[in-house]
Formats: structure tokens, sequence, C-alpha cells
């Protein structure tokens, strides 16, 4: 993948374990950390990624602070969120509602992995609809062993308070990573026109 060969993996948004699952068979030996804080998505998920990586599931959100937030339940789980849906993403798929609000943990990665020694090098893939910036934000220190960085971004208004491409390019860039390339598009099956990315960032 683009040359990255991580060997260590911090899922966040794992959701029923696509991501991680496909790490499992990308790299050799790598060590898995998935985060998902749907109690409900998190069972699957377990399920899904197979007695090694489970033991490592995390169940709770990841943002700028510790505490507790409303996480909200979405009947599509791969676009829950700590935020509320924005006008193009209900536009866009009438279909996606909120069905549920529930409240989830919520830690930042610093308080998450301080102290732990993890193989380097570290890829971060962070999927979390729309509060991506908060996770970079309360990253700290555990950034700073970062080498790679897989975020979704965005181009529309899919949530509320979502912050757009421009914002978070300036963000990785304050903390020493350049845009690569993007890895995979999403389009408005209304428009057509491109609404999200995964972006991937690496340390300068």
């Amino acid at each position: 993948m683009a040359g990255v060969k991580p060997k260590t993996v911090v899922d966040v948004g794992a959701n029923i374990g696509q991501f991680s699952v496909a790490s499992s068979h990308l790299f050799d030996g790598v060590v898995i950390y998935p985060i998902e804080p749907d109690p409900c998505v998190s069972e699957e998920l377990r399920k899904n990624v197979g007695t090694l990586i489970a033991k490592n599931v995390k169940v709770m959100a990841v943002g700028d602070k510790n505490g507790v937030e409303i996480f909200h339940v979405n009947s599509d789980p791969q676009v829950s969120s700590l935020l509320p849906l924005g006008a193009d993403r209900i536009n866009s798929f009438p279909g996606s509602k909120v069905v549920e609000k529930i409240t989830v943990p919520v830690t930042t990665l610093d308080s998450l992995f301080k102290g732990l020694t993890l193989k380097e090098p570290i890829l971060l893939k962070i999927d979390v609809q729309g509060f991506e910036d908060r996770v970079i934000s309360g990253a700290g220190s555990f950034l700073e062993r970062v080498r790679w960085v897989l975020m979704e971004v965005s181009f529309s208004k899919l949530y509320e308070g979502e912050r757009d491409f421009e914002t978070i390019l300036n963000l990785m860039k304050k903390h020493g990573f350049q845009f690569v390339r993007p890895m995979n598009f999403h389009f408005s099956p209304k428009t057509g026109e491109i609404i999200e990315m995964d972006g991937l960032f690496v340390r300068k």
C-alpha cells in the first residue's frame, strides 16, 4: 500500500473490522489495535478480527479530551458519529438516519497508549465521521511515534462541526505530516461529486 509497511496499526473507528482484517493480511507480523465506540458493533468486530486481534479491541470513542459524549447511532453503522448529521449527508443519503443516541466513554490517543510499548513504524488509521481533527488534536506525544496517517477527509458538510480538507491539511502540517496521495474516493449518489476521500499522510 503506497510503500506503507507498519509493524503496528491503530484503527480508530474500526466499525466491524474491515480495515483491521485487511491489515492483518497486508502486513506481515503486524499488531493491530481496533477502536470502536458502538458496543453493539464492537461485538461483531471482535468476531470478525479473530482471537489474536480481538484481545486488543477497545470499546470507546477517541477525541481531544477524556470524558463521555453523546454518540449518534445511525441506521447505517458505518456513518454513526459523535457529531450530528450535516445537510449534505441528509440530502445525499436520505436513508441515513439517527436511530438512537447513547453515551460513550471518550479518551485521547495520548492517554490510551501512554506507557505502552508499540512496535514501530506505526500506521494510524482514522475514520470517525467528522471527528478526525479532534482525534489528531488529542493524540499528543503518541502522534510523534506515528509514521503514517490514513484519514477520511471531507469536501462536503456531512456532519455539523466537521472540518474541511484544507483545515485538516493545515493541522497535519502543523504536526509534521505531509499529504502524499488519495487512497480512495467517496461519491455523492445524487450528483456524482467527490464528497470524501481517504487521504494518506506521512511524517516529513
